[in-house]
């Protein structure tokens, strides 16, 4: 116990300064070394702080690969591949009508003779039938209406009501008539309008020849008038006589040419008024042919109209018979012998017309399914070859599936091949998902790895294979490049040869390109 403290390790008593700075620890050269040695210990402590995190951070950014130890096993060369099942010409059982479902008599997988109960079917009327007779009745009205409307002449009305259909050579020839008709109606009526313009016109030039001669004597009576006058007042008597007979005769020619103008305008006035009256006639004989084709052309349309919905009401009665005498009575039958791979309907629900409700696989028909592969495993199976089911446990003895076809697949023509087989047994149904295997029988190698990790490049087949190297930080893990030799391979992995121990990893997949000498992150690791 120390001089300064009691039992309690708390100072006792007084003590003077000089007692105090004697007790003081002294410093000296152990207390420097224990501080450089504590420097030191901080500087070590945050040195290896700082390796470690930049170790994990260059950790972080290497390529990160997953890997698989080589191992011995067996490899198939087997084909292997899965697809549904369907049915060669299946048998689809429909009805014509839609009926409500009262109730289902079979299930899938269930064999059925012919005559056997699939469905029953609440008995009543079905829609069809009843939208069918709703159907009749309206066009039966619409028919008699138009019929009897009083716009249809009787000649139509009897042609219609006796069921003769007016053949489209006959239309022509009437159409053809009645054109032909209005064509020589129009004609005439253009000619005798044309004549009646050329006689106008030829009164009116006629008219002003005739007022032009007549003008030419009275000019010259003028004329000899006031030279009758002069002589006169001169006294020539000789002259005056001339004259006087000059005048006399102009005057009798002005009276005749006045005359005939007359007369001839009388003459052309009775020609227009002739022309006038053909034009009236040939005017209303055009009236008459317009209207004669106007009528013959709605008639034509109206027989046709007509005729149309009388042939619909017929094609409407011939339904509703074969409605009734396909209507599906109480139930719906099987009418093939077979397995029964789909029911697609349930109690309480509708069936719709020619909707499918049942499928039958009908006995001694074919089954098939059909996978796809590469063409590099095509090559290696011919038709005819077996298959077997990948669970055989699922199916009986009589199982059995033959390679019936090889040819492209059409999502990959270049690259794969579709396979079809033929499936025989009693425990397979259509539309069932079954699984196959064919080929060659499984042989055992010592050094097998899975297919990924098998890489090429201009020397052959190579692996990468991890080597660990310890460091003082830890453990740094290399790809190694090491040629290998393929010996045999399957869907999945391949058997290889080569300078290995047989236990070392081999790298498979990797988050980045990498090539021999890098370093890598196991992906567990």
């Amino acid at each position: 116990m120390s001089d300064f403290f009691d039992e309690k390790n708390e100072l006792s008593g007084e003590f003077t300064k000089e007692q105090l700075e004697e007790k003081k620890p002294q410093k000296g050269p152990s207390n420097r070394k224990d501080t450089i040695k504590n420097v030191a210990i901080a500087f070590l402590s945050v040195m290896l702080v700082l390796t470690f995190f930049s170790n994990t951070i260059m950790n972080f950014s290497l390529p990160q690969v997953a890997t698989q130890m080589i191992e011995s096993g067996s490899i198939s060369p087997q084909v292997r591949g899965s697809g549904t099942v369907s049915a060669e010409d299946p048998y689809n059982i429909t009805v014509k009508e839609t009926r409500k479902i009262s109730g289902v008599a079979v299930k899938e997988g269930a064999h059925v003779e012919i005559g056997d109960i699939i469905y029953y079917l609440e008995d009543k009327e079905s829609q069809e039938l009843k939208e069918a007779k709703e159907n009749l009745q309206t066009l039966e009205l619409s028919y008699e209406q138009t019929l009897f409307s009083g716009d249809v002449p009787d000649k139509v009305i009897s042609n219609v009501r006796s069921g003769r259909n007016t053949t489209y050579d006959t239309y022509q020839a009437e159409l053809k008539a009645a054109d032909d008709k209005y064509d020589a109606a129009k004609a005439a009526d253009e000619a005798a309008q044309a004549e009646i313009d050329y006689l106008t016109q030829l009164a009116a030039y006629d008219a002003a020849g005739t007022s032009y001669n007549a003008a030419t004597p009275a000019y010259t009576t003028a004329q000899a008038e006031h030279d009758l006058l002069i002589a006169q007042q001169n006294g020539d008597t000789e002259k005056v006589e001339e004259l006087e007979r000059f005048i006399s005769e102009n005057n009798k020619d002005t009276a005749q040419l006045t005359n005939y103008g007359t007369q001839q305008g009388l003459s052309y006035s009775q020609k227009l008024a002739t022309a006038t009256q053909k034009k009236n006639k040939t005017a209303q004989d055009l009236v008459v042919a317009e209207r004669e084709k106007t009528e013959l052309l709605k008639s034509i349309n109206t027989e046709i109209g007509l005729c149309q919905s009388r042939d619909k009401i017929k094609e409407q009665k011939e339904k509703i018979a074969k409605l009734e005498e396909e209507s599906v009575g109480a139930s719906v039958k099987s009418p093939v012998a077979g397995i029964v791979s789909e029911v697609s309907k349930v109690s309480g629900e509708s069936t719709s017309a020619d909707e499918t409700i049942a499928v039958i696989q009908v006995d001694g028909k074919d089954m098939t399914t059909s996978f796809s592969v590469t063409n590099a495993q095509a090559q290696k199976l011919k038709i005819g070859d077996a298959a077997q089911p990948q669970n055989a446990w699922q199916f009986g003895s009589d199982f059995k599936a033959t390679l019936t076809g090889i040819r492209n697949d059409k999502s990959d023509p270049s690259n794969r091949k579709l396979l079809t087989f033929k499936i025989e047994s009693k425990d397979v149904t259509p539309g069932q998902s079954i699984s196959l295997t064919i080929g060659e029988r499984a042989v055992d190698y010592d050094m097998i790895v899975p297919n990924s990790a098998i890489k090429t490049d201009s020397n052959g087949k190579f692996i990468l294979a991890v080597v660990s190297k310890s460091t003082p930080l830890g453990n740094r893990y290399i790809a190694s490049k090491v040629e290998v030799q393929v010996v045999a391979s399957d869907d999945k992995n391949s058997a290889i040869s080569g300078a290995l121990d047989g236990d070392e990893y081999v790298i498979t997949t990797s988050t980045q390109p990498i090539k021999s000498g890098d370093q890598v992150r196991l992906a567990n690791g």
